[in-house]
């Protein structure tokens, strides 16, 4: 069983992370310290990060590797989640 999973469930912690060229715990510490985790989750079970989770936490390691402090990029990224928690289109984000 691969940890690349269909579109409609999501991708795990550790697929996600290969895919960016961070490590797990970075996505953790991420979710824990500015909330940057997956929308839903179902209790006892992994992390599945939907395509709009995958957008937000692609944004935050863009504005991190373009030297923005992470708890800087955290913020602006947060600025385009809707009030779903959806990701909204980056052009949303104008501060």
């Amino acid at each position: 069983m691969s940890d690349e999973t269909p579109p409609a469930a999501g991708l795990t912690t550790g697929a996600l992370a290969r895919r960016l060229g961070v490590s797990p715990t970075t996505l953790r510490s991420w979710d824990r310290r500015y909330g940057l985790g997956p929308a839903v989750r179902e209790r006892g079970r992994h992390r599945r990060w939907s395509p709009e989770d995958i957008a937000m936490v692609e944004e935050m390691c863009r504005l991190t590797a373009a030297g923005a402090p992470p708890a800087e990029a955290a913020r602006v990224t947060r600025l385009g989640r809707g009030p779903a928690g959806r990701a909204e289109p980056a052009a949303a984000v104008t501060s």
